[in-house]
């Protein structure tokens, strides 16, 4: 009786080895169908190389140019370093991984007459992209998107650009005096409400110029009648 009832505990506590592990498999199929695309997500939109990394990739393509403008932007869940330079004929362009470093697209095409006289970018003692968004944090909420380092009023100019709910604020930062210039805020719904209100305005407008049309073709028809009952 005691053997079968050894017996009995140990398929009981094989099945329950096998359902738990069971179970785990399961639930790390779970994770790997939910969260491995998260992880894979979160560690693409990040920025793991710095400014002078971009430029470096910039000129192993292109050779030493002066630099007009350097962008990093948020696509496609990654960031991308956009580094924009020139010479005397040419314009050149490429666009780099922000996370991984590698160059994603690179063209040049020729200058226009009227695009030969650029300016370039100082990059001497500059204040770093985290610098500048440090700094314009004190004058903007939500979170910082976008930035853009390139020449304005002779300037060399940080654009930081934060995202809040419906809201875009852009942070105009002097990135050698380390001084903000300028705060601009765009609210998108009152933009679409301003939008819809307007295209209301223009609607009723139209309506009520072809009710005036009709009323005024009303009025000569009348006449006409008028003219026709007299003779």
């Amino acid at each position: 009786m005691k053997t079968n009832i050894k017996r009995l505990s140990l398929a009981a506590a094989v099945l329950g080895l096998v359902m738990g592990g069971t179970s785990l498999t399961l639930i790390n199929q779970v994770h790997a169908s939910t969260g491995a695309q998260t992880t894979q997500q979160t560690k693409n939109a990040t920025i793991n190389i710095s400014q002078s990394d971009a430029i470096n990739k910039f000129n192993e393509k292109f050779g030493s140019k002066s630099i007009k403008e350097i962008e990093v932007k948020n696509k496609k869940d990654k960031y991308i370093y956009e580094v924009e330079g020139f010479d005397s004929e040419k314009e050149y362009k490429v666009k780099i991984d922000a996370n991984t470093g590698k160059i994603l697209k690179a063209k040049s095409e020729k200058l226009d007459d009227d695009e030969k006289k650029q300016e370039a970018l100082d990059l001497s003692n500059l204040m770093s992209r985290g610098e500048a968004t440090k700094l314009a944090q004190t004058k903007a909420s939500g979170q910082a998107v976008e930035w853009s380092l390139e020449m304005d009023n002779n300037k060399s100019v940080w654009k930081v650009e934060f995202k809040d709910g419906n809201k875009e604020i852009e942070v105009k930062i002097d990135a050698k005096d380390q001084k903000i210039l300028k705060v601009e805020t765009d609210d998108k719904k009152d933009s679409k409400d301003k939008h819809a209100k307007d295209h209301s305005e223009s609607k009723n407008k139209d309506r009520d110029h072809d009710k005036n049309k009709k009323s005024e073709s009303n009025d000569t028809n009348d006449q006409d009648d008028s003219k026709s009952d007299d003779n």
